[in-house]
């Protein structure tokens, strides 16, 4: 049975259904709570012929492989599986930037950590999977 391999955790997922849907709504089969995630982001279809991987129109899009699909990818053993990646560059379209910081005054603030910002590696994503057979 193909699973996936959580890179963040190491749990496994098997994927029973014919159809797995990835999102960030609770009824989704692999819920994805970050907020970079659309609501139904991705689905893995099991065929004849093997399992596929679908993007369903998500803004910070669907990784195989470091390659964001734009229609179905077959999904091979070890293959890599990125949900919503977003880079740490300051004006990417997805709208993340650094805190502003009012330099108006002689004070400064120093901005209050936000879930929204990049991490030390300087992208955020949603979730990593190694995809197994």
């Amino acid at each position: 049975m193909a699973r996936l391999i959580d890179q963040s955790t190491g749990e496994e997922r098997q994927l029973l259904k014919a159809v797995t849907l990835i999102g960030r709504a609770e009824y989704c089969d692999l819920c994805l709570p970050e907020r970079i995630v659309s609501r139904e982001h991705a689905r893995i279809c099991r065929r004849l012929t093997g399992y596929y991987v679908e993007d369903l129109g998500s803004t910070h899009g669907t990784r195989v492989n470091d390659v964001r699909i734009r229609r179905r990818a077959k999904l091979h053993d070890g293959d890599l599986l990125t949900v919503a990646l977003v880079p740490a560059e300051p004006h990417t379209s997805s709208g993340v930037r650094s805190p502003h910081t009012d330099t108006t005054t002689g004070s400064q603030r120093t901005p209050l950590p936000s879930r929204d910002l990049p991490g030390p590696s300087g992208v955020r994503m949603g979730g990593s999977f190694i995809f197994r057979k």
